[in-house]
């Protein structure tokens, strides 16, 4: 099987990838282009929101994910909805989601607008053959280590070392990956902790290839597209 970790960076998207030959990276300017690069692609987890409200469905699964995360839950936020994610600016975005979901978004909100607008548009157009699942790091980390959420921050130097170290005692290959990307780019194309959230996507997309696979769900599972809402660790 062909399998990745998806995470948003400056120049795109910052992929890793596993399949028989081990661990490889891309960093591709969309989703499309990573399918044209590997169109045997099997599986992907991906950090950005799989499945979005709007005028008939509100998305509730970020309450089971903070639930999950319980003192990391900042790590969570919540999408706007989709006729928000299609607006023309930020102040049409603000007001169309107030309207909607009765409240506005902030300007963090609004700038991954584009990327969610991206995979909600591929998962419209995406082959069956295909699976593409939302996933988030923290939990996958949570996941990978004994189900404690690690309490560090990945923005320090601990906290980095902390969860780099989870992964390459996991899977040592991952350290000359890392290394290969920071060399290929600079951090203003894709950070660190990009790579990171990509490893351990990647990871965990991985261990599903031979355990069964674990997934937050609510009652709130499919949205006005036909879109399943569900976070893959």
């Amino acid at each position: 099987m062909k399998l990745a970790g998806m995470d948003s960076c400056p120049s795109g998207w910052v992929v890793v990838l596993h399949d028989k030959g081990g661990f490889s990276f891309e960093v591709v300017s969309s989703i499309r282009d990573l399918v044209k690069l590997h169109p045997n692609m099997d599986r992907i987890y991906i950090d950005i929101p799989v499945g979005l409200s709007s005028q008939s469905f509100t998305r509730t699964i970020e309450k089971t994910m903070r639930q999950t995360l319980k003192s990391r839950s900042s790590t969570i936020f919540s999408p706007a909805c989709r006729e928000a994610i299609y607006a023309s600016d930020y102040d049409k975005a603000r007001t169309i989601n107030k309207t909607i979901l009765g409240k506005s978004i902030s300007i963090q909100s609004y700038n991954i607008s584009k990327k969610i607008k991206e995979v909600d548009q591929f998962m419209t157009i995406k082959s069956n053959d295909l699976e593409l699942y939302e996933s988030h790091p923290e939990i996958c980390f949570k996941h990978l280590n004994n189900s404690e959420v690690i309490q560090t921050k990945k923005s320090t130097k601990d906290g980095f070392e902390e969860r780099f170290l989870l992964l390459t005692h996991q899977h040592p290959q991952l350290e000359s990956v890392y290394k290969n990307i920071t060399k290929s780019f600079p951090k203003s194309k894709v950070k660190p902790d990009d790579i990171l959230d990509a490893m351990v996507l990647c990871v965990c997309n991985l261990n599903t290839s031979t355990n069964p696979m674990h997934c937050l769900e609510d009652k709130n599972h499919t949205d006005a597209l036909g879109i399943r809402i569900k976070i893959a660790y």
